[in-house]
């Protein structure tokens, strides 16, 4: 019964580690555009051509006015786009 108690302990104690990871995270990026980079300093194809190639929903990287905007990109770059 002992061990089990020390266990949950434990366990409760990575989860509060990781929330306040997750916390500080959240407060340090509370200033930080994130997707600002993304939209202004990064070619769409190469975006469009990774997700193509790994398999990740373009959905994932652009939002959908972000999607009606680079059409033109998610059209012309495929997997072996080469950038």
């Amino acid at each position: 019964d002992m061990e089990k108690r020390k266990k949950g302990l434990e366990r409760l104690r990575e989860q509060l580690a990781k929330l306040e990871l997750q916390a500080t995270d959240k407060e340090e990026n509370k200033e930080i555009a994130l997707g600002t980079s993304k939209l202004n300093y990064l070619d769409p194809r190469i975006s469009v051509a990774w997700c193509k190639k790994h398999e990740v929903p373009i959905e994932k990287i652009y939002n959908k006015t972000q999607r009606d905007k680079f059409r033109w990109a998610i059209d012309m770059a495929g997997p072996d786009y080469i950038f």
